[in-house]
């Protein structure tokens, strides 16, 4: 057998791609050392050997249309864990793949938002083409039954990695070798989607009574943190909010239900109750059907549509058969610019309840959303200065996104506040997550122990036209600060619809016109139960000042509130 050059510069590219694409590889093996989990280790060893021939397999096969085969699916897997890593400093997992394939309308934002991480990636792509399609530089010959055998080895690995996640409940993936986990988590994910069957949707049991108000809205924002909203008069970033603050009870920092847009809107929508969250989620009435059985219209209002293009402009998990309960529903489009899109919405938002009738508006605003350069006009300044709050990051990303809060959220909303009728009318708004400014780091949707603590803390008040129920608002935000989340609006907007609290009670444990008891928490990862019925919490206190690391289990985080 003779060696060429060609031999060693193919060695040394799929060295250097290996390494660069398979961050955490030897501290995995540290902990799991430290650790004394050494029948795990010694799995995982295995299946890094295994792994490592079967590439070795693919980039030396004597055919190049086999090497050219294997080059493009172990490329792209390679590269889409490095610019993961690139952008979040961590590894991805099955959550993250359904995340993404739930979001994937958001594509054209996101690579807009990440885009520094695309040159880099592409030049791993790029190199790890090469390093498998290249001439091996071996004058071997390898016989027929041979051939076949190393040209399938790929597939080994794959099928085993996807075993191991099943049999973790979706976790598992931890370390994997990145040629083959990425293609093996978008395998399992592609057959959970096209395969995952959930049970029909329970009619509303309860009888409901009279309603407490005509017109009720639940307005969800997008990417708006807790600390950029504030009916402190003067304050920067929302100081034309704050001076038409009448109506508004504000709760403080809440808690969002999770830190992904499309799962807090979906246990908004879903009625979901932590007590059976996997159950309630999937088969609990929407809240449209709970509101029409009130005697409500309603009406949804999408300010994001435009950036979707398949599944009729659907998002969040929002189905057809679940906008068969929705009388009006509005899906703006690419017609009209970013940065008005939210005053679309409110336009929308008072001609509705302009109509004088029994209404419920669910909106969710395009609000703060990345690129948050977009979300503004371009003659529009930062509305406040950088401070050493936010030491470590990148103040141009910070102060567009400053800019977006105060064009899309206080100017809008201080809007609506003043041009809509407040008699007989309520109106809870929140935002769907918050954001995570650390370098090196999604700014949401993060999975497992990744999770930031400021991805879930978000802006939730209340505004009424009726005394007796601001009066009720606010001797709850006074009793019970910095404890609301959204797992109490649902119970919320039960009463407001006539439900009577002893129906609400018998499935859910607190309200913003009841008490807030619960600590607050948030969960992520898998909601609707597609590997196991248990989701991952974390429990959150706004009001803590230093970040804690989270602990096993459980998730226990803690965050930095700068009000």
């Amino acid at each position: 057998m003779r060696i060429k050059p060609a031999f060693l510069v193919k060695t040394g590219l799929l060295v250097v791609v290996i390494n660069a694409t398979n961050h955490g590889a030897l501290s995995r093996v540290h902990f799991l050392l430290v650790d004394k989990r050494l029948i795990t280790l010694v799995i995982f060893g295995a299946i890094w050997i295994l792994s490592l021939a079967a590439i070795l397999a693919a980039a030396f096969h004597p055919s190049p249309g086999v090497r050219l085969f294997w080059a493009v699916p172990l490329s792209i897997a390679g590269t889409a864990a490095f610019a993961y890593y690139a952008v979040q400093q961590s590894e991805f997992f099955i959550f993250d793949v359904l995340n993404f394939w739930s979001a994937r309308h958001d594509v054209n934002r996101a690579l807009d938002f990440y885009s520094g991480a695309i040159a880099p990636s592409l030049t791993v792509l790029c190199a790890s083409f090469v390093a498998f399609a290249m001439p091996t530089g071996l004058s071997t010959e390898v016989r027929r039954p041979m051939r076949f055998a190393l040209s399938m080895a790929p597939v080994l690995p794959i099928g085993i990695v996807i075993l191991v996640v099943l049999y973790r409940d979706g976790k598992g993936s931890d370390a994997m070798p990145k040629q083959f986990a990425p293609l093996s988590l978008s395998a399992l994910a592609a057959y959970k989607i096209d395969t995952g069957r959930f049970p029909d949707r329970h009619q509303v049991q309860f009888e409901p009574g009279a309603p407490l108000v005509r017109a009720l809205v639940l307005m969800v924002d997008e990417s708006v943190r807790a600390d950029h909203v504030s009916l402190e008069p003067g304050n920067p970033y929302t100081p034309e909010w704050a001076s038409a603050s009448g109506p508004w009870i504000d709760f403080g920092p809440a808690v969002s239900g999770s830190n992904c847009s499309n799962n807090s809107n979906a246990l908004l929508r879903f009625m979901a109750s932590p007590r059976n969250l996997t159950t309630s989620i999937t088969t609990n009435p929407t809240v449209w059907q709970y509101a029409k059985a009130a005697g409500f219209r309603t009406v949804y209002i999408d300010a994001q549509a435009g950036f979707i293009s398949a599944y009729g402009k659907l998002q969040n998990y929002m189905t057809p058969s679940e906008t068969n309960s929705i009388d009006r529903l509005y899906k703006l489009d690419t017609s009209v610019p970013t940065y008005q899109l939210d005053d679309e919405l409110i336009r929308i938002t008072l001609s509705e309840l302009g109509r004088g009738d029994r209404v419920f508006i669910y909106a969710n605003k395009n609000g703060a959303h990345f690129p948050y350069v977009n979300d503004a006009p371009g003659n529009q300044k930062p509305p406040v200065s950088i401070d050493g709050n936010y030491v470590g990051n990148d103040p141009a990303t910070l102060a567009t996104y400053a800019r977006a809060v105060r064009w899309s959220t206080d100017r809008t909303m201080a809007q609506l506040t003043r041009e809509a009728n407040w008699d007989g009318m309520t109106m809870i708004y929140t935002s769907d997550h918050g954001q995570n400014f650390r370098p090196g780091h999604l700014t949401h949707c993060s999975s497992a122990s990744n999770v930031d603590a400021q991805e879930g803390i978000v802006p939730l008040l209340v505004a009424t036209g009726d005394q007796r129920l601001r009066q009720r608002f606010a001797d709850v935000s006074r009793r019970f600060p910095g404890r609301a989340s959204h797992f109490a609006i649902a119970p919320t907007l039960l009463e407001l619809m006539g439900y009577t609290p002893s129906d609400i009670a018998a499935t859910y444990d607190e309200s913003l016109l009841r008490d807030l008891d619960t600590k607050p928490r948030f969960v992520s990862d898998d909601l609707f139960g597609v590997f196991s019925s248990q989701a991952s919490w974390h429990d959150v206190d706004p009001f803590v000042q230093r970040p804690r690391m989270e602990t096993a289990g459980q998730h226990s985080v803690q965050a930095q509130v700068n009000y």
